[in-house]
């Protein structure tokens, strides 16, 4: 594989959320880099790009945080509001 075709791939991946075949694309493309000869500016090009990418993948994960947090405010909310019901149910019982 070629560094331009790596670098498409890593993208790809990280649109796909796939994280795995990151850090696996990453692998090879720093075996590639060793062995390139590139000028500074193609590498200053390659870290402006991962700059990018990593920007991307810290905006996703505060999304993921966030709707973590979001489902276990509903879970306690769910579990408080089953309480409240069964609380509710005993004391109709209690009256018959």
């Amino acid at each position: 594989m070629d560094l331009k075709t790596i670098e498409r791939l890593i993208d790809e991946a990280i649109e796909k959320e796939d994280y795995e075949k990151v850090l696996r694309l990453l692998d090879e493309r720093e075996r590639i880099l060793k062995s390139a000869n590139l000028t500074r500016e193609e590498l200053m090009e390659i870290l402006k790009k991962d700059e990018e990418r990593m920007k991307r993948i810290k905006e996703r994960k505060e999304e993921l945080i966030g709707a973590i947090r979001r489902s276990r405010n509903y879970e306690k909310s769910l579990r408080a509001y089953k309480e409240s019901v069964g609380e509710q149910e005993k004391r109709s019982w209690g009256k018959g």
